[in-house]
């Protein structure tokens, strides 16, 4: 509770000049002097002001220290592009933050609340030595002097006869050898007091604040710790001053300038303050000197990993780094294992990298060749297919000739079956012809086989040709006997007069067709001719064939020998007449045989020009997948370049 009262120093009471009554309580009551609230001072400065001057001085002593650190990362060659822009700190600054300002905040925290602690026990201390010495001022009254409090009609006091007004003096013993002031009010005026004013008057005009006397009247103990008296700020206390009956007729106040107090106080503070920075200067030593240990070991741990950011795997862990039982001995443990395995990768990546670059060239290589024998094989299955198309339009006017050769034997047929019957009446020679024929028959055979032979080699166009030719060539000799056949007849007949005019007239039908019919073959001898032209390998056959056919040259040069032999009579005619038949009748057969040959050459050119075709396609293709395989290769190869270029990075 605070109080203030301001009092009038105009008047003054009479001194007395009796000092025994004095010299008495001094002897009874001995109050020790306040040595707790020091002496007076004129300083007024409020203890909150002047830990705000203080405090910011420590603060800002540390503050400028810890900038004035170095900055760990100033170690670095290389500047980190990762780096988020800003106010740049070290870690030692950091570590020496996060250890100091913490303390120093509790530290502040611990001394504002102990201070504020001490003020309000200094209040109460000093509060309660004001009691003790008003009860001990009271009671050396009470003892000294008997009888009830009074007031005469002049406003002096007196405590049973004496009057204390007149002794003035006597309370200044109590207040000698200490701060405090003491005054006797009777009602709300101070009667006998040691308070003086700036002229060193006795304040014997002042009065109490009514709301105090209504709380002693009331038997309680006023205490407060700001009293206003003449402008100087108290603390005080009120006690009662009962008479014998228990009235409460006065007080007695007993009061210390505040000036005194904070004095103590600051002191106190000043010396805690003191204590306290003695106390952060040694946190603060303790924690640079681990800061400093820790911040180095982070160095050393931040260089290895700026060597590892500029690829630089050949540096080494300080092996007293390692043999730390630390979080960065675990890390520098771990940075270890990082540049061994780095190391490992790099390497292998580098040898890949190598054997793809390796792999690249000879897959372009390789691609490289591929393509110019795809480019060859395209030309060679061009060329083929262009000789199918040729082969296909040559067979095609073959078959043409075949037709037309076809309906020369029909006609043969027809007149052949005419001279048959006139035949008839040659048996015997007819039989010594068909005998003949025969053994012509068995040559054919083997003329055949010989053609399917050629037609089992590499091209099948050229087989066909040969048979066509051995045909063609069988068909001459038949038309050649045929003739030489004719004119034997014809000479026989000539020979038998009369009976043998119609003979004559069937055997120079059948010499007619002989003719026509070796123009015919000598038109697939052209025909032949030409096809023999497109490959020499056929001609070669071709002679092989013409082995044959001279074979069956002999063989049907016997049976015109045999012929021959007919002069003798009609018999020897109808020999040979049937001979005539059956050599017609072969080649008929054999014509049909050309024709199927052509047929079976005809799709085969077909199959041949659409397998020459998919072959393009499929080459095309190919030269698409073999062109592909280059570009990759090619792109291999820049890839390897590329990774090789991206593995110098590193240093191993």
């Amino acid at each position: 509770m605070e109080d203030t009262t301001k009092v009038d120093a105009e008047s003054t009471m009479p001194e007395a000049d009796s000092e025994e009554a004095v010299s008495e309580v001094d002897k009874k009551v001995k109050v020790p002097k306040s040595k707790r609230f020091g002496k007076k001072e004129s300083a007024k400065q409020p203890v909150k002001d002047k830990l705000k001057a203080d405090k910011p001085k420590v603060v800002k002593s540390k503050s400028k220290k810890s900038v004035k650190n170095k900055d760990i990362s100033n170690d670095n060659n290389t500047s980190n592009e990762y780096r988020q822009p800003g106010l740049k700190m070290s870690i030692k600054a950091r570590l020496i933050a996060s250890s100091v300002l913490p303390t120093v905040v509790g530290i502040t925290v611990v001394l504002i609340i102990a201070i504020v602690n001490m003020s309000a026990g200094m209040n109460a201390e000093a509060s309660n030595g004001l009691v003790l010495l008003a009860e001990a001022t009271k009671s050396s009254y009470d003892n000294t002097y008997s009888g009830d409090w009074r007031v005469d009609n002049n406003g002096n006091i007196f405590k049973g006869d004496t009057n204390l007004s007149q002794k003035q003096d006597g309370i200044d013993k109590f207040t000698d050898d200490n701060d405090a002031d003491i005054a006797i009010f009777y009602g709300v005026d101070s009667k006998v007091t040691s308070l003086r004013d700036s002229n060193n008057k006795r304040m014997l005009s002042l009065k109490a604040p009514d709301s105090v006397w209504e709380k002693v009247k009331t038997g309680e103990t006023y205490k407060a710790d700001h009293i206003d008296i003449d402008g100087v700020d108290y603390t005080g206390v009120y006690l009662p001053l009962k008479n014998y009956n228990g009235n409460i007729v006065g007080m007695l106040f007993a009061g210390e300038p505040r000036t005194a107090i904070t004095s103590f106080i600051i002191q106190k503070v000043i010396a805690l303050v003191g204590v306290t920075i003695i106390v952060l200067l040694v946190i603060a030593v303790i924690s640079l000197m681990l800061s400093r240990k820790i911040a180095n070991a982070l160095v050393t741990v931040n260089r290895l990993f700026v060597s590892l950011s500029n690829g630089d795997l050949t540096m080494k862990v300080d092996p007293n780094m390692l043999k730390r039982n630390d979080e960065i001995g675990e890390m520098a443990g771990s940075v270890q294992a990082l540049i061994s395995k780095l190391n490992g990768i790099v390497t292998g990546l580098t040898e890949s990298a190598d054997q793809l670059y390796k792999s690249g060239d000879e897959m372009a290589a390789t691609a490289s060749q591929s393509s110019k024998a795809t480019e060859e094989i395209s030309s060679a299955v061009e060329d083929i297919s262009k000789g199918a198309v040729s082969q296909a339009e040559e067979i095609q006017n073959a078959s043409s000739y075949i037709a037309n050769m076809g309906k020369l034997i029909e006609d043969i047929v027809e007149k052949v079956s005419n001279l048959t019957q006139a035949a008839n009446v040659m048996g015997n020679a007819g039989d010594t012809s068909m005998n003949t024929m025969v053994e012509l028959s068995e040559s054919n055979d083997h003329t055949t086989e010989a053609v399917n032979k050629i037609a089992d080699q590499i091209e099948l166009t050229n087989e066909s040709v040969g048979k066509i030719g051995e045909a063609a060539a069988f068909i001459t000799n038949i038309a050649d006997q045929t003739s030489l056949l004719a004119l034997n007849a014809s000479i026989e007949s000539a020979r038998a007069g009369e009976a043998g005019k119609g003979f004559a007239v069937v055997a120079s039908e059948i010499q007619k067709l002989a003719s026509q019919s070796d123009e015919a073959a000598g038109e697939i001898k052209q025909i032949i001719e030409n096809l023999k032209q497109e490959s020499e390998k056929t001609v070669e056959e071709m002679n092989s064939t013409k082995l044959l056919i001279n074979e069956q040259v002999v063989k049907l040069n016997a049976t015109r020998d045999s012929f021959v032999d007919v002069s003798d009579g009609i018999n020897v005619s109808r020999q040979e007449t049937a001979a005539i038949e059956v050599n017609v009748g072969s080649c008929d057969d054999a014509r049909q045989q050309v024709n199927d040959v052509i047929a079976n050459l005809s799709a085969i050119s077909e199959q041949n020009a659409a397998s020459a075709e998919e072959t393009t396609a499929s080459m095309q293709e190919l030269t698409a997948t073999i062109s592909m395989l280059s570009t990759t290769a090619n792109d291999l190869m820049k890839i390897s370049e590329k990774l090789n270029s991206e593995m110098k990075f590193f240093k191993i």
